[in-house]
């Protein structure tokens, strides 16, 4: 009938979800997941001037999870404690402290919040995406794919952080030279010219290469260009970077199949996952969006959210010189903040991996288990 509407499609995240997940503890448990997120742009295309949004602004979706059985404690008595105004509908960040990562690890506020969380039967989880990687690694896919290349294909996480340590030093620069080929829409004549563009402006001024992957990088480039395609660098809009993190959200609900997910009201993304039904091998995944005023999981995911936002758009941002600079002068609160940070972390892991998703580049990763977890820093991710 015409008033019908049409039978939703069907998505199986099973087609792909990992199949070692399921060796991990605790990953079919029935958890409930809140969420919220941070820095959302939404949306990042190519400008004439650069970009539409600071690509170095870390996407994180993450919040608490509940296990079954568990009960959020009332939240009435922290926001006393933490002197949220009772006209405050609902707790945001914002209330317990502005500014920076490093304003925010000064706060005496947060450190109440992070021990009520701690002590609490919650577990935190996230998941982190660094924005200009996710922009800029495709090329390195591209060259990958191809037979003589393939044998690269073991080290592409490799060659993949350094691109992104090149392109961190002048990203400006280098999204305005993407601009000029229509990228991620190179046409197959400029391929060449492209890959040999992209392997100038990366190697410039007499760079110091400052390990062997960074060597792998720029000699891969130069046969490259010789003759290739970019398989995944055509067919796509022009200038557009990033339609929507979407994608993460499935990821979220393809890692925990039998959890029950409660994501904090997104018009956008609840539109785009409402047009599928999303199932694992013919099970419907339990998800829905609500408003965090009714919802005070949410209320606690938005200031975790907030800090971990905070904190990976740090560690994308600063070198490791400035951040071991940076690190040497903390005060005795941030220090302390920063280790009760790391003991949720370290308290969700123990629960279960899957909690914690980091897509960032190596370097990135790096910087943040010496940071807060005191792990030693390669010497190989440092610029000669």
């Amino acid at each position: 009938m015409k008033n019908e509407k049409p039978e939703a499609s069907v998505i199986d995240v099973c087609s792909f979800r990992l199949g070692e997940l399921d060796l991990m503890p605790n990953i079919h448990k029935h958890y409930t997941l809140y969420y919220d997120e941070t820095n959302n742009i939404r949306r990042l295309a190519l400008t004439d001037t650069g970009l539409n949004h600071d690509a170095l602004d870390c996407f994180v979706l993450g919040g608490i999870a509940l296990e079954p059985g568990a009960e959020l404690p009332d939240i009435g008595a922290l926001r006393s404690q933490l002197r949220i105004q009772p006209s405050a509908p609902e707790m945001k960040l914002r209330h317990l402290v502005k500014g920076d990562y490093a304003a925010c690890l000064g706060s005496h506020k947060l450190e109440y919040f992070l021990r009520w969380l701690l002590e609490a039967p919650v577990y935190i989880h996230y998941s982190n995406f660094s924005v200009l990687n996710w922009s800029i690694v495709d090329l390195v896919d591209s060259l990958i794919v191809h037979e003589r290349f393939r044998h690269l294909i073991v080290k592409h996480d490799e060659l993949k952080n350094e691109l992104h340590a090149l392109v961190r030093s002048d990203p400006l620069g280098y999204f305005r030279l993407l601009k000029t080929y229509d990228y991620p829409n190179i046409a197959i004549k400029q391929a060449s010219d492209f890959v040999l563009a992209v392997r100038a402006f990366l190697f410039r001024n007499g760079y110091l290469f400052r390990n062997v992957a960074t060597m792998t990088l720029c000699d891969l480039l130069q046969e490259a260009a010789r003759d290739t395609t970019l398989d995944f660098l055509v067919d796509n809009e022009p200038d557009v970077l990033l339609k929507s993190f979407d994608t993460v959200f499935l990821h979220r609900l393809a890692t925990f199949t039998s959890a029950e997910h409660v994501f904090d009201e997104e018009p956008q993304i609840r539109e785009r996952l409402g047009r599928r039904q999303i199932h694992c091998e013919g099970k419907a995944i339990s998800y829905r969006f609500a408003n965090s005023l009714d919802e005070p999981a949410i209320q606690l995911s938005d200031v975790l959210c907030g800090i971990l936002g905070k904190h990976f758009s740090c560690m994308e941002k600063l070198s490791i010189e400035e951040l071991e600079a940076w690190h040497s002068k903390l005060s005795d609160q941030q220090r302390r903040n920063a280790a009760l940070l790391a003991q949720l972390i370290d308290k969700a892991a123990g629960e279960c991996q899957a909690l914690l998703f980091n897509q960032a580049p190596n370097d990135s990763k790096a910087k943040s288990l010496w940071f807060l977890h005191g792990i030693e820093y390669p010497e190989d991710f440092r610029d000669c």
